[in-house]
């Protein structure tokens, strides 16, 4: 729902509350957006639910930098909530002596709701909790959302009620400035949720949502457990070991990689003559990364970097565009950045979109079509992380800050192949020591085409395949299913 288009309005000297003086905090459409809903739909404020004891409001803690790389289990942040789900590799994790020290005063359960309170435009993102994500401990700048038993509306569909057009435009309206990031901090209170009046028609949204849900929560999980086994299955070229993916119990979650985890100190020695390229930097030249090549070539992998598959035909490699920020908002077409990369896959509510017209002044220049990979470049911690196109993210332009891998010869490397390597460890442990500072970031550069791809060949290659295509493709079925759920909720009854 796109906000309020009107230039101005007047209202009355008393319907100013809490001495708030900005205009967008009164958008006069969301009035009648509600009344248009009462037909259909009880419209209950979150404050209200919390006065009837139907809901519970409580604040994460901030947990100090110095606990970050501690242990595995995931401290999450604004950035690690997309596509109404918790990412796979959140950004830092804790200790268990850290996540003893807080649990108890977060009190996090399968079938909470975190919601972003605090931030700038991820404010209003929200995801059910599964089984599959905990535990977990989460920051300050969000909210945990917990239904009691017997209340009107249930866990599941309460992400997708926060999802609705009218809620989130709420959010917006309620959106307000403090210091340097934006706050709805004691104003969520006032957000009106539609709730379905019809029993029938809301028990039938709860179920959907938990089924779309913990389906989604599941396939990730197992793609988790995928890339967990991954390097060991290449090095021994156990397919057993791929196949139980699909089977094997996944009821607690285990993130693939902490992207921020902390790497112990080594010490080692480099030959003066072996330095390349004049680079001093000492984690470029790891040790440790040949031995594992080394051990991956044993094991029969055949090992190809991505400049040989290059100027081989197999993929075809280029970087993205800048727009400008004139462009952003002038139209519907996703502009990916960076930040834009989900779980394997995009999001489908991307923080810039542009216009047709810059769209075709671009498109001569970069291509994006589905299964191509987009791999973050430029950033900090992000950097290395990819994410596959899908169907439903086209048309789409990306930043400079992103690579677009194309496979030319799908005969030779099936993408989704590709994307399972560039997430296993060793890829993920070369990028780490690839990548530099550039001004005030972190970039691959063209780096990227050093980075050595562990090949698996034969009845290996083909089970690692099939068994990502599977969960892949349908972790987008459900992705773009879970988007149109808030618009479902908003139309029952209607």
């Amino acid at each position: 729902m796109r906000a309020t288009k009107h230039l101005g309005f007047q209202i009355a000297e008393t319907e100013v509350r809490n001495d708030i003086l900005v205009p967008h905090y009164y958008d006069p459409e969301l009035p009648d957006l509600l009344e248009a809903l009462e037909p259909s739909h009880h419209l209950v404020s979150i404050g209200e639910l919390i006065e009837d004891g139907s809901l519970e409001l409580r604040q994460g803690r901030y947990i100090g930098k110095l606990h970050y790389g501690t242990g595995r289990i995931p401290y999450i942040r604004t950035s690690d909530i997309a596509n109404w789900e918790l990412r796979s590799s959140p950004k830092h994790g804790v200790s268990d002596a850290v996540w003893r020290e807080f649990h108890g005063q977060q009190d996090v359960k399968h079938g909470d709701v975190l919601l972003v309170h605090e931030g700038t435009y991820l404010i209003g993102t929200c995801a059910p909790v599964t089984r599959y994500d905990l535990p977990l401990l989460f920051q300050h700048h969000l909210a945990k959302l917990r239904l009691n038993s017997g209340a009107m509306l249930q866990g599941p569909l309460l992400a997708a009620v926060l999802g609705t057009p009218v809620v989130q435009r709420q959010i917006r309206s309620k959106q307000l400035t403090a210091d340097i990031i934006d706050s709805i901090v004691g104003r969520l209170q006032e957000v009106v949720l539609p709730i379905p009046r019809d029993e029938k028609l809301r028990a039938d949204l709860t179920r959907r949502c938990s089924e779309i849900y913990e389906e989604r929560a599941e396939a990730r999980s197992r793609l988790s457990l995928l890339m967990h086994r991954l390097d060991d299955a290449l090095a021994t070229r156990n397919r057993r070991v791929i196949t139980k993916v699909l089977s094997d119990d996944v009821d607690t979650g285990a993130p693939m990689a902490l992207l921020g985890e902390k790497i112990g100190f080594r010490a080692f020695k480099q030959r003066q003559d072996s330095l390349l390229s004049d680079i001093l930097i000492p984690a470029y030249y790891d040790p440790t990364i040949g031995d594992s090549l080394d051990a991956l070539r044993e094991g029969g992998c055949r090992l190809v970097t991505i400049k040989e598959f290059v100027d081989e035909g197999v993929v075809s490699l280029e970087t993205g565009d800048e727009v400008g920020r004139l462009a952003y908002g002038s139209g519907d077409i996703p502009f990916v950045r960076t930040s834009d990369l989900a779980t394997w896959e995009l999001k489908l509510d991307p923080k810039q979109r542009v216009s047709r017209a810059v769209f075709d002044s671009l498109s001569a220049k970069q291509s994006a079509r589905p299964e191509d990979l987009l791999v973050v470049r430029d950033g900090t911690y992000l950097v290395g992380t990819a994410a596959m196109v899908s169907e439903a993210d086209m048309p789409l332009l990306f930043s400079g800050g992103v690579y677009r891998i194309r496979v030319e010869r799908p005969d030779l490397l099936d993408p989704y192949l590709l994307l399972v390597l560039l997430w296993s460890a060793i890829v993920r442990r070369q990028v780490r020591a690839k990548r530099f500072t550039r001004d005030v970031i972190d970039t691959l550069g063209r780096r990227f085409e050093e980075v050595v791809l562990p090949l698996p060949t034969g009845k290996l290659a083909e089970e690692i395949t099939s068994v990502a295509r599977q969960l892949l493709r349908r972790r987008i079925e459900l992705r773009d299913a879970a988007g149109r759920l808030g618009g479902e909720v908003e139309q029952a009854g209607q």
